[in-house]
């Protein structure tokens, strides 16, 4: 089973309005679940090289380490104030993709709130394809934020549910996190173009996704669509229901990318709404279909 503990939660800074906006949810989180932040900057070093040594004239990288250190700083004094929650900043330098994830791991995180502005990103940090990797690569649960991103907070919550081995390990830990938000779950179960033998099936385990909402006090809707382009089905029903947060796996309809599966990776480039994303765990009951097997 998925362990999800939003109590320790590392977000990477490049201070850009999107990271900031991903520092806001982070903190949101954190102050409920009484946990703390991690802001984490990292630095390549052949841009601090290349750019910052000859730009400001230069000869000791320190200087530009001690100056995002002091700015990063500045900027966990804030939230604590603000949040009245235990923030730690952090530098690092290396590839953006790895020192996130070790840090994470490092700091027994279980959760990682990251900015990323999909394939549009000027920013090195925030762009696309480290979100991506950083989902392929995180032992944690990834939120992944945009900066036009409405609002702070999660009062519904859309759990798709397609055919796909995993998809059903998402649900007890998105219902817990639910919890802590009185959120409203909407279970979109999704069928492909020639999948029609399996409604029943799902049927079945969208009923048990009610019941299990309903013994949270959870209130909870559902509905099945069938769609060849299940990412564009997804948010399309997160807007029609005002959706604040979309929670997936990420091998979810796994077939067509390198880096994630197909749906995960046109969800997170394209969708306004943050996304919540699990990595999945190997179990043998997934070898065959077995009702109820992966609660």
């Amino acid at each position: 089973m998925i362990k999800f503990n939003a109590s320790k939660i590392v977000i990477p800074v490049d201070f850009s309005k999107t990271s900031l906006k991903a520092i806001k949810h982070g903190a949101f989180i954190a102050r409920l679940n009484k946990g703390e932040l991690i802001l984490l900057n990292v630095q390549k070093k052949s841009d601090l090289v290349d750019i910052f040594l000859p730009a400001f004239k230069l000869k000791d990288l320190s200087v530009v380490t001690k100056f995002i250190s002091e700015k990063l700083e500045t900027l966990a004094k804030d939230i604590r104030k603000e949040y009245g929650i235990k923030v730690t900043p952090l530098v690092s330098m290396g590839s953006v993709t790895s020192e996130i994830v070790d840090i994470a791991d490092e700091n027994k995180a279980g959760l990682i709130v990251m900015g990323t502005q999909g394939g549009d990103s000027d920013s090195s940090l925030l762009l696309g394809s480290n979100a991506y990797r950083v989902l392929t690569k995180s032992h944690c649960p990834v939120i992944t934020v945009r900066a036009n991103t409405a609002k702070i907070g999660y009062g519904d919550i859309v759990i798709p549910i397609d055919s796909s081995s995993h998809t059903r390990q998402k649900v007890l830990p998105t219902l817990k996190f639910a919890e802590k938000f009185a959120s409203r779950i909407h279970v979109l179960g999704i069928l492909g173009k020639n999948e029609e033998n399996y409604k029943h099936n799902l049927e079945v385990i969208l009923g048990q996704i009610e019941k299990l909402a309903g013994k949270s006090n959870l209130a909870v809707t559902s509905k099945i669509v069938t769609s060849s382009d299940p990412a564009a089905q997804t948010i399309k029903y997160a807007n029609k229901v005002k959706a604040d947060l979309i929670s997936i796996m990420s091998d979810q309809r796994a077939a067509a990318s390198i880096l994630l599966g197909n749906y995960a990776h046109q969800l997170i480039n394209d969708s306004k709404i943050p996304v919540l994303c699990f990595k999945p765990e190997s179990h043998e009951e997934q070898e065959s279909f077995s009702m109820g097997g992966l609660w």
